[in-house]
């Protein structure tokens, strides 16, 4: 049974120490550390044996590790801001291996609001996929070297340009896409995550874009968002309106063999982030990724 992690984002605070104890208070034995969470940005890796050491006192194993995000992405579109953000993601790669997690998920294009607002956001579209071109072949041998495999993950861009008026045709959005990109690395140290609440905000069926992501598919963002109007709302499952028997289904097509990791952020009525907990790991047992409290 593939292992169920619950993201550190799930719990307000930066002390991770409080948030790995309330994890396990509600079941779960695996985490995703979420490095902006906790405010390690500049020099994650510093803070590895503590963290390390945090998990370990609790009985829990960090699955994968978000990089610090924002400007901290692939595509950087100087070379001071993607040899900047290269170095930080570098040394996200080496705190996911002392930590013992196997995956580091990783921002690719950045988001429309760190661009320059001088310049017409199209011309930078190519310099953007360049810049992750070059960003992920230099990251490649730092992932080999720690054990860890490179995840890019589906983001919900094209919905904040369309709330912004503009064209929502901005690149790299779409697992098929992501896809084709990486297909040229090796797979042992590039995969895809994908987050199904950004599909569906991005107008994209979940479990269709799991199927593109096929065999590269080693990370997953479990998350539901509104059926008519999704806005990457980070609900607790079976919250809002995803088909979570065709998301399920399509994981099993694709023999899916990584971490099912749950992204609850935002509570829909009121609930408290450890009732959001509590609720997801219903879910998880109801679909029977993790045993029953009898079994």
């Amino acid at each position: 049974m593939a292992p169920v992690s619950y993201s550190t984002y799930g719990f307000p605070g930066s002390a991770y120490a409080p948030t790995f104890d309330q994890i396990s208070e509600v079941g779960f034995r695996h985490v995703e550390f979420a490095c902006d969470r906790h405010g390690i940005e500049d020099t994650p890796l510093a803070k590895a044996p503590s963290i390390l050491k945090a998990l370990q006192e609790r009985d829990l194993s960090a699955t994968t590790v978000h990089a610090p995000a924002r400007t901290n992405v692939l595509g950087g579109v100087t070379e001071e801001w993607r040899t900047t953000a290269v170095a930080v993601l570098a040394d996200a790669v080496r705190l996911t291996g002392e930590i013992g997690a196997t995956g580091l998920v990783i921002h690719g294009i950045p988001n429309p609001m760190f661009l320059p607002q001088d310049r017409d956001i199209k011309s930078l579209y190519t310099p953007m996929i360049e810049a992750m071109r070059q960003s992920v072949t230099e990251l490649v041998p730092v992932a080999e070297r720690a054990g860890v495999r490179l995840l890019l993950e589906n983001l919900p861009y094209n919905r904040d340009l369309r709330d912004a008026g503009q064209d929502a045709d901005y690149p790299l959005m779409h697992v098929e896409d992501l896809r084709e990109f990486i297909d040229p690395f090796p797979a042992e140290q590039v995969g895809l995550i994908v987050d199904v609440g950004h599909s569906w905000t991005n107008g994209r069926d979940p479990a269709a874009e799991i199927l593109a992501a096929g065999d590269r598919l080693w990370g997953t963002h479990l998350q539901d968002v509104d059926y008519d109007d999704p806005r990457d709302d980070h609900w607790a499952p079976l919250q809002g309106g995803l088909d979570w028997s065709s998301i399920l289904g399509a994981l099993e097509q694709v023999q899916y063999a990584g971490t099912y990791t749950f992204e609850i952020i935002r509570p829909r009525h009121d609930e408290s982030f450890a009732d959001l907990a509590r609720l997801t790991i219903e879910a998880a047992r109801s679909w029977g990724l993790i045993p029953s409290e009898t079994d």
